[in-house]
């Protein structure tokens, strides 16, 4: 091992300093920016960093560079790390693009907003980077506290304030589950480096301590994703942020999410499947089956969309349960349909959000003579809206079919990924399971498009065109595109889960 800081270890995270300073920056420029100034030269300097950052790790996966360890093994830039890396900054480039329009919407002033916006997505790109539990625990701490206080961005609004501090007591909980989880295995094992302490369970090390510690863990990155029984927070928190956070959360942090999950299975606990498979077969059953019934009941299309997004962990943890078949044997199969199934939901959840905002309008307020924006939260909002925005209503269509699993979308080619993976690793009665689940979203995910086409309109669309819609296409287009070509996605993800195997 090497005995101090190299340039080799600046270079593993160059790509997450690169965000860094440009949220720095950012914040440093706004401090002599006039309130009244347009807010997109802020955004334009945001985006030159995600940019730089994107540019450095597509251009590591196209050459297929070598793994860097980093930081004495802290820290590992492998093509996994800079696939789910790309994953976070493109929501975070969605993000910038609508964030403009909508702060100036809201009222919000930009610096801050910018660099917590920024910070949050360097902690994710280290996060999934991360090779010690020591950086899984600063980066997930750095990345929630900085969420937190993005929920309750919008000043003199009680529902965003409420999110924000139901998700930090709720977040607070998840983390005291996560940090005492990692004391037990550092207490049995004596290490808190990931590849040691999976060399300490294939020696067939015994402790009382290990399967506490295991499940803990698990507890506490199962609230981070919003797996069920643990999912209470998500539809209180996504329904009350700003919809533009809450298209970034759903996205970006299942990404990471997931990420250091499936890191901490095939590198720490992999050879002691016993301890943690079962548990997410019934997590996955549970999370299906919450996250669709409850998103029956939903006349709102925001909340709706939350207990989705809890649907899809669902699907997600199939590929998890499917890591060890039913004869014992372990793949990385299901963690590589997990990763294409991210990417995918990355761009349809985060196109869903959006059009939310794009349909939006301003609504008399009680206490103020101004005027408040209000997203398109209800399905009356909808209403009529083939008539008045067709291409709005096409673009939401692609993407709730695409949602529901209908082929030929990219969501279909997700789901079919996942369960297919999960059959040929004998969990049939799981994968079952899935498709039935999926076969009742059908019905929420077709009532806005019945909304929008067969439903008369009871607003007016006085809204002028603006960024807001151009990630609307822009998601609902690659939707199309990966529905016709999974397979680019497909190679890049088996790579980058079975280099990490």
């Amino acid at each position: 091992m090497q005995d101090s800081v190299t340039l080799l270890d600046w270079t593993a995270v160059l790509p997450a300093l690169s965000v860094i300073f440009a949220g720095l920056f950012v914040v440093g420029v706004d401090l002599f920016r006039d309130e009244t100034s347009s807010r997109w030269p802020l955004a334009g300097l945001s985006l030159l960093g995600l940019g730089g950052a994107i540019y450095l790790l597509v251009q590591r996966l196209v050459t297929g560079a070598p793994t860097i360890e980093a930081f004495f093994g802290a820290v590992v830039l492998d093509d996994f790390a800079a696939l789910l890396s790309v994953a976070v900054l493109v929501a975070a480039v969605l993000l910038i693009l609508i964030s403009p329009t909508d702060l100036e919407r809201r009222g919000v002033d930009g610096g801050e907003y910018y660099g917590l916006v920024m910070l949050c997505t360097a902690s994710m790109m280290l996060l999934v980077a991360s090779n010690d539990f020591v950086m899984v625990f600063v980066n997930l701490e750095i990345l929630s506290l900085a969420l937190y206080v993005l929920t309750g961005i919008t000043r003199r609004n009680p529902r965003s304030n409420e999110a924000a501090v139901k998700y930090l007591v709720n977040g607070a909980f998840a983390t005291g589950f996560l940090l005492f989880g990692m004391t037990l295995l550092y207490g049995a094992t004596g290490t808190l480096s990931l590849p040691a302490l999976g060399l300490a369970m294939s020696g067939g090390m015994e402790s009382p301590l290990i399967l506490p510690g295991v499940g803990l863990l698990l507890v506490g990155l199962a609230f981070k994703v919003g797996a069920a029984p643990f999912h209470m927070w998500v539809p209180d928190v996504y329904e009350g942020a700003p919809t533009s956070m809450t298209a970034f959360m759903s996205v970006a942090v299942k990404a990471a999410g997931f990420g250091v999950l499936i890191r901490i299975l095939l590198v720490c606990l992999a050879a002691r499947p016993e301890l943690w498979s079962g548990l997410f077969w019934y997590m996955a059953v549970a999370t299906m089956v919450i996250g669709n019934f409850l998103a029956l009941r939903q006349d709102s299309v925001k909340r709706m969309l939350a207990y989705s997004s809890i649907a899809h962990t669902g699907y997600a943890m199939v590929g998890l349960a499917a890591l060890q078949s039913t004869d014992g044997t372990f793949s990385v199969d299901g963690a590589s349909a997990v990763v294409f199934y991210l990417l995918l939901y990355t761009v349809m959840t985060f196109g869903a959000f959006t059009f939310l905002i794009y349909i939006g309008r301003e609504v008399p307020h009680p206490d103020r003579d101004r005027p408040e924006w209000q997203d398109g939260e209800h399905i009356d909002d909808l209403a009529g809206l083939g008539k008045r925005r067709p291409w709005a209503a096409v673009a939401m269509t692609i993407l709730m079919v695409s949602l529901a699993g209908i082929p030929p979308t990219a969501g279909f080619f997700g789901k079919f990924f996942v369960f297919s993976v999960a059959v040929s690793q004998g969990h049939w009665v799981l994968a079952i399971i899935g498709v039935l689940a999926s076969l009742v979203s059908i019905y929420y995910y077709l009532r806005p498009v019945v909304a929008m086409f067969f439903q008369p309109s009871i607003y007016e669309d006085d809204v002028p065109e603006s960024s807001v819609g151009l990630v609307l296409g822009l998601t609902a287009a690659a939707t199309v595109v990966l529905g016709v070509v999974p397979s680019i996605l497909v190679f890049i993800a088996v790579r980058s889960v079975e280099a990490l195997g």
